[in-house]
């Protein structure tokens, strides 16, 4: 018989279009798992008839991090083929992924959980791959196509820089008009990176809030001397896909996030129980960019 205190129902989760409230059932999820004693804990599935995008990769991104073992309870057939092709059980190691090898995907909305390495020289060759096949599947408007490639350097490139992270992530989705992209990493957050540099602690002391929002209006850890340029991909891409395409941004690091969309931009320190080990960051874009905009406004 199985143990009912080892086992964490997964609630159905809708789709809103608030960016980010995914993570209010994550958090609940990531929280009942931590406290349940022993190796070996159940995920039920009896609730679920689909996966938000914006609820399954970072589900999937936790499971892949958790040092206990999760089995999979109670999955109706069609939500475990999808599961099956998105890699959820065991993500898909992108780390030697040949030109051609995720082909198959381009008949679908969506490319498997990637898992890559971010040190090496790897990183930019893996993102122009997975680039490939989400412009080719999504159907997305040439007007995207630079944008988007802009967007996942710096963004990934972020990742190898300063999160000392082993592995990295990437998912993209195709849902009606819209991209949502994840992208992530297990390492040491962005107030960690602060702290490991010995950069801007006067401006953050123990804050991870405060450290997000100069994340986010540039001031980089970077060691090098175009880092104060170089600062701005997280914020340049940020403003792009909001100001520049209508679209909506959500990073979680340690116990704090920061969200931009249409409406504001809030950010906040959440409780240390339900702490992300890492980075994460949630993008949604359209396919096709506005009339009037402009990519070389949100470049340096």
């Amino acid at each position: 018989m199985k143990n009912k205190d080892s086992t964490v129902c997964i609630p159905q989760v809708s789709r809103d279009k608030r960016i980010g409230s995914a993570f209010n059932s994550l958090f609940k999820i990531i929280w009942q798992s931590e406290e349940i004693e022993g190796e070996e804990l159940v995920w039920d599935f009896k609730n679920d008839l689909f996966l938000h995008p914006f609820f399954l990769a970072p589900l999937a991104i936790y499971k892949d991090n958790c040092e206990k073992k999760i089995v999979l309870d109670n999955l109706n057939i069609n939500l475990k083929a999808y599961l099956d092709n998105v890699c959820f059980e065991k993500t898909y190691d992108g780390t030697n992924i040949k030109e051609q090898e995720l082909d198959g995907y381009l008949s679908r909305s969506y490319i498997p959980i990637v898992k890559f390495k971010c040190s090496g020289d790897n990183i930019d060759r893996i993102q122009e791959i997975l680039q490939r096949i989400i412009e080719k599947q999504s159907r997305v408007d040439n007007s995207m196509n630079t944008p988007i490639s802009h967007m996942l350097s710096e963004l990934i490139d972020n990742i190898g820089e300063h999160s000392g992270s082993n592995f990295g992530y990437l998912f993209c989705q195709r849902v009606k008009k819209e991209l949502y992209i994840v992208i992530a990493d297990s390492g040491r957050t962005i107030y960690g990176s602060y702290v490991h540099t010995e950069k801007y602690i006067d401006k953050i002391g123990d804050d991870e809030a405060k450290a997000l929002k100069i994340a986010n209006d540039g001031y980089s850890t970077k060691d090098r001397p175009e880092a104060e340029n170089r600062g701005y991909g997280i914020s340049k891409s940020r403003e792009m896909v909001v100001k520049g395409l209508g679209g909506a941004f959500f990073m979680l690091s340690g116990t704090a996030f920061y969200r931009h969309d249409e409406n504001d931009i809030n950010v906040l320190n959440i409780p240390e129980e339900y702490r992300w080990d890492g980075t994460i960051i949630l993008i949604r874009i359209p396919l096709k960019a506005p009339d009037d905009f402009c990519f070389y406004n949100y470049v340096e």
